[in-house]
């Protein structure tokens, strides 16, 4: 008994017709999840890409005035350390948000209230981790330059401490990165 892989009726033979239905059950398999996808999310394409805790964020962030309903207060007065010009802030940070938050980043520049004039940057110490609902220290180093030296001596000679502002403050969260726009008062850096 033989078998012929033509077939005699249409003259193809039977390998072009299986790898024709193969290709289609190939592009089947590889279109058909994809369709499905997009039918599910066709009024939010953007959910494909991000995750929806991110979208819980942003919304909380827009429905609470921006990057500015963050809640981070100053607590007490800056460290600093002469020998090195390191400045210590230390701020309590509370997470309003229905998700787990996490710091990866924070800078910013100090700035002598009185003046505008800049003393330096601040950074983040180490990534900080907060639950829902929860309050965390956060502590930001920051370094004088010469500048803010000179004129902590010149301008403000005889005062011990002075008044001045954390500005431009950018913060990472869970790699979205907000810009604050408003300046936050410290308490009384030595000066």
């Amino acid at each position: 008994m033989s078998y012929y892989l033509i077939d005699q009726k249409n003259g193809e033979t039977m390998l072009d017709k299986i790898r024709l239905i193969l290709t289609v059950i190939t592009i089947a398999i590889s279109v058909v999840p994809v369709a499905a996808i997009l039918l599910v999310y066709q009024n939010n394409l953007l959910g494909l890409i991000i995750p929806p805790e991110l979208n819980e964020i942003a919304d909380n962030l827009m429905s609470s005035g921006g990057a500015n309903g963050l809640e981070l207060k100053p607590v007490g007065p800056p460290q600093y350390d002469e020998a090195s010009r390191i400045v210590t802030l230390t701020f309590q940070f509370k997470n309003t948000f229905p998700v787990d938050l996490s710091i990866n980043s924070m800078s910013g520049n100090v700035e002598c209230a009185a003046h505008s004039f800049p003393l330096g940057t601040v950074t983040l110490d180490k990534p900080v981790s907060i639950g829902v609902g929860e309050t965390k220290t956060i502590i930001v180093l920051g370094t004088w330059t010469e500048e803010a030296i000179g004129h902590l001596q010149t301008a403000h000679t005889d005062e011990e401490t002075i008044d001045a502002n954390l500005v431009g403050l950018t913060v990472d969260v869970k790699g979205i990165q907000f810009q604050m726009n408003q300046s936050i008062e410290i308490p009384n850096p030595v000066a």
